[in-house]
């Protein structure tokens, strides 16, 4: 259990940008209303002297046009419909615009900037009456059922809190006129508001970091789980090995069907063999063609004996050039003397071996 269905190891980097692709991220709603709230409530204090100067200027217009208007019509109608809904949209458009920007900020804050379709595509389990009922029941519904009451509890006790003490005043506004109504009224809302908005950011917070701890516990994988999706990522090991192991092999192939073309073979003269090639015309100095140790470098003298290629034995020679060169890379420059009088030696024996040779076939019976 504890190797297969536990799910007790963290959610990978891949596994969190999965769920932030499909549009699953920690949130809280209580963030976004709290700061709805206090912000647009805000802007109506704010905006309020800026409203109000647009609603009295509509309806001193509306009334100053009663009298002019002798015979009421359509056109008349239209046009004091269209003052009016300018006017009101003057009003209301810059707590439109406060309230759409402390959405955005909220959500921004909480998520960053995420783009994703994936939770508007229609999903069967979403129209099953039975999966609704499940959560409507579960007990997580009954959570969400007790904070929402509680929440209602307490909001109704802090609206009172605040007015308690405007309740004298709210009495004698029966018989007073309606604007003093109206400026004690935003007065008291906009107080009630207020510390109904810090009791919200207060919820929110807690209710975060709830949300946060929730969405990392159900992103929490099981050990197959992240073994899974190494291999999905990273490929299976077996076969990541099974191709390096390929890969050597043709590497030593080609290291093996070079062997020939060697003008030398240096040697340990068990323990280590390396393959020399050298064309004053072509190359700034000797290349090495393979390098091997113990059974490599029996193989290497096997191919260089075939070919009658020379062999010489050099320990510090051959061990200076298998630590310090790479295959198919000149030698250092430090090696150029040492490597040079091998050659040298090398090419000694191919003339003499070529005049034996030349002379043998002169003195053959024709």
């Amino acid at each position: 259990m504890a190797e297969g269905g536990d799910k007790s190891e963290e959610p990978t980097p891949h596994r969190m940008r999965e769920a932030r692709e499909k549009g699953q991220v920690a949130k809280s709603r209580e963030i976004t209303v709290a700061f709805v709230l206090l912000l647009t409530y805000y802007s109506l204090n704010y905006f309020g002297p800026y409203i109000w100067q647009n609603l009295a200027e509509m309806f001193r217009v509306i009334f100053q046009l009663i009298p002019e208007a002798t015979n009421f019509n359509l056109s008349f109608a239209a046009y004091v419909f269209v003052l009016g809904l300018r006017a009101m949209a003057m009003a209301v458009i810059p707590v439109f615009a406060v309230a759409y920007v402390a959405t955005f900020l909220a959500e921004a804050l909480q998520t960053g900037f995420v783009f994703s379709l994936d939770p508007l595509s229609p999903k069967i389990e979403k129209l099953n009456p039975l999966e609704g009922f499940k959560k409507m029941f579960s007990l997580q519904g009954f959570v969400e059922l007790i904070k929402s009451l509680l929440k209602i509890i307490i909001v109704f006790y802090i609206a009172w809190y605040a007015a308690k003490d405007d309740l004298p005043y709210i009495i004698v506004l029966i018989e007073a006129q309606p604007w003093d109504a109206i400026v004690l009224g935003g007065s008291i809302a906009y107080k009630i508001a207020m510390r109904v908005g810090i009791f919200y950011i207060g919820v929110a917070i807690l209710d975060y970091l709830y949300r946060r701890w929730e969405y990392m516990r159900g992103l929490k994988m099981t050990r197959q789980e992240v073994k899974e999706e190494y291999k999905r990522l990273e490929g299976d090991p077996m076969v990541k090995q099974r191709m390096r192991d390929l890969q050597r092999q043709a590497a030593y192939q080609r290291m093996m069907s070079a062997v020939p073309q060697a003008d030398v073979v240096v040697t340990n003269p068990t323990h280590v063999a390396v393959a020399l090639k050298y064309e004053q015309a072509r190359m700034k100095a000797p290349l090495l063609l393979a390098k091997g140790e113990r059974k490599v470098a029996e193989e290497i003298r096997r191919i260089a004996e075939a070919h009658e290629i020379s062999i010489i034995e050099n320990e510090p020679l051959a061990r200076s050039i298998y630590r310090t060169t790479k295959i198919s890379q000149e030698i250092p420059s430090e090696l150029y003397q040492a490597v040079a009088e091998v050659l040298a030696y090398v090419y000694k024996i191919k003339r003499e071996r070529e005049e034996r040779r030349k002379a043998s076939i002169a003195l053959s019976p024709r």
